[in-house]
């Protein structure tokens, strides 16, 4: 019989795989997020950091400016307090206060009425120090502009900035710049500039150097796809591979498995990793982060007397501003409470520096703790929670997950009805037309083995040919999880996702390590915060199970913001990651079919 198309395309593949050992400077790690492009190549120590944004000329000076804003969400509720934000405010005070601190005391919530009155008196001290920030010079009118230049853009220079990248996903949006063209325009230039300015790359030389591109736990296939492209054909890397950002943790970590959450600047992922593979169905992202800590921030400045009328979070400047009180005040430490007193600088480029001397309370503990109280933010909407779906198929792979289901219940349906007049004879051969069916998924089977929640095999070559139990099994997740429509803080969202494993042993396995990553919670004292949380919200036999519960908020004392780019180095170092790497003319002959006959994922 001859092979089909894929079991020729594993075939084909597998015996041009690299033997050789793969130079670590010649591969590029790209982590594209929301707010920020990490980006280097795996023999470096850390990754270039910049904005990921780009500002575009404007071409027609008379059309009216599409923002893509920064802080400003629709599916916020602006102006006074709605009362399910008091409601979530009040139980995180309430929160806050029934823990006690390392003395065994309970800390005293601070009245904002004991402070709001100096603080709305309260006049600006214009220094005579003028900020060291300048606006870009946009007179040579270039056509675009990258990283912290495309940020320093004055309002009225006539460029217009773009985010490609928006909550994780690819920005894609009814404005002017929100096709998929468009956002892939803007990712090929972004990325294509950092590579020769940053690294010293010429693109014409990336032909000989490999990629690997960090991807969300819950991603696209299609947007997966798109990335490949612009990768391979775009860029003209010789060959790339994908990888999930919370695999690529855990090896950054140096754990083999954990609880991974990931607290971006504009969304929250959780997934349990074991051995090295994303489980899918404890995979879940809501739609809040770093971002979302500033805007609540500035609600309780604001609710303290002090209107911060210079920060206007519309603008791109004012929110950067913003960024950096909330990274240099906000805490999560239990002991320090009262009203203390805080001077708060406006620095705006090429102007006098503004000082306000004010007093503070709880705020600046409030807004860090949001995390766990996600209604402050105010947010609505069914969207903003998501889970892995299964991939909607694709025309270009014709033996997709789809097909594999079909054969599998046509194999069911056409089976006798009567057990006994099956032959020994008849049992062989519709085995072995079943085993032909499925050669082309060899690579897919056994990784979705591994994933399994039972470990059962993928095919049964039993009198009983069935759809397995897995599928069934996820069937039912998958219905359970589209039913989580509400945001739930960083502690549910992790019982949530740990309650979704299939045993009782890797569960405890999960409880006992929970590793924290991104920058949206890298707060003084976020690491006992989250245990207790966790502790007192698990069911009561997991902590009788437990010897340890390590929460890891600073894996192996670095930057949490760079854990899954240095897992993604240690990654292109492993032996195994010669089977991953998609070549350019293997990617150019079978598209799609090569990331799920390669993704070290479920595709």
């Amino acid at each position: 019989m001859p092979p089909t198309p894929s079991k020729r395309l594993y075939t084909q593949s597998t015996s041009e795989s690299v033997t050789e050992p793969i130079q670590v400077n010649t591969v590029v790690i790209i982590h594209p997020g929301s707010l920020n492009l990490r980006i280097g190549r795996a023999s470096d120590t850390f990754p270039i950091t910049i904005p990921h944004c780009i500002a575009r000329k404007k071409k027609n000076t008379s059309s009216s400016d599409y923002k893509s804003s920064w802080m400003i969400r629709s599916e916020s509720m602006y102006g006074e307090m709605k009362q399910q934000q008091k409601l979530a405010l009040k139980l995180a005070e309430d929160t806050m206060a029934s823990k006690p601190m390392s003395s065994g005391e309970y800390r005293q919530s601070i009245a904002p009425k004991l402070y709001h009155a100096f603080n709305s008196a309260v006049k600006c001290v214009k220094t005579d120090v003028i900020c060291s920030k300048k606006w870009t010079s946009t007179d040579n009118q270039a056509p675009y502009i990258i990283g912290d230049e495309a940020l320093y853009c004055h309002p009225r220079s006539g460029y217009i900035l773009h985010w490609p990248i928006r909550r994780g996903h690819l920005n894609l949006h009814d404005g002017p710049g929100g096709s998929m063209s468009s956002v892939l325009a803007d990712l090929e230039v972004i990325w294509g500039q950092a590579i020769e300015q940053f690294l010293d790359i010429p693109l014409k030389d990336l032909k000989i150097y490999r990629a690997i591109l960090l991807i969300p736990d819950v991603y696209e296939h299609k947007h997966v796809k798109e990335l490949m492209c612009l990768l391979l054909d775009r860029l003209g890397f010789g060959s790339a591979i994908v990888h999930q950002e919370s695999v690529c943790a855990s090896f950054g970590t140096g754990v083999s498995s954990a609880c991974v959450v990931d607290i971006g600047d504009q969304k929250t992922s959780i997934c349990c990793v074991e051995d090295g593979i994303s489980l899918k169905n404890t995979r879940i992202t809501m739609e809040y982060g770093g971002c979302d800590v500033s805007r609540c921030l500035h609600t309780l400045m604001g609710r303290a007397g002090f209107i911060p009328r210079d920060l206007d979070l519309s603008n791109t400047v004012d929110c950067l501003l913003l960024q950096e009180i909330k990274e240099t005040c906000c805490h999560l430490d239990q002991d320090s409470y009262g009203v203390i007193e805080q001077t708060i600088q406006i620095k705006k480029p090429e102007q006098n520096i503004l000082k306000y001397p004010l007093k503070f309370g709880d705020e600046f503990h409030i807004a860090a703790f949001s995390v766990f109280f996600p209604d402050i933010y105010g947010l609505q909407g069914t969207h903003l929670v998501h889970v892995q779906k299964r991939f909607s198929g694709d025309p270009e792979d014709p033996h997709d997950e789809f097909y594999l289901r079909q054969t599998q219940s046509q194999q069911q349906s056409s089976k006798p009805s009567k057990k006994k007049e099956t032959s020994l004879a008849d049992i062989s051969t519709r085995d072995e037309t079943s085993l032909s069916m499925f050669e082309d998924s060899q690579l897919m089977a056994a990784q979705m083995d591994e994933d399994s929640t039972d470990g059962q095999d993928v095919l049964s070559t039993t009198d009983n040919v069935k759809i397995p139990r897995r599928t069934e099994l996820e069937e039912e997740q998958e219905q359970e999880a589209e039913e989580v429509t509400q945001l739930m803080g960083i502690d549910q969202a992790i019982l949530y996702s740990i309650d979704k494993c299939a045993s009782d042993e890797l569960k405890k396995k999960m409880y006992s390590c929970i590793v924290v990553v991104g920058g949206g919670m890298n707060f003084e004292g976020a690491q006992q915060w989250l245990q207790y949380r966790v502790w007192v919200g698990m069911p009561a036999q997991y902590r009788l199970m437990l010897e340890t519960m390590d929460v890891i908020t600073r894996p192996k004392e670095t930057d949490p913001q760079l854990t899954s780019w240095k897992g993604a180095t240690i990654l292109a170092c492993l032996d195994t990651t010669h089977e991953l790497w998609i070549k350019k003319k293997e990617w150019d002959q079978f598209n799609v079919r090569m990331l799920r006959e390669r993704a070290p994922f479920v595709w």
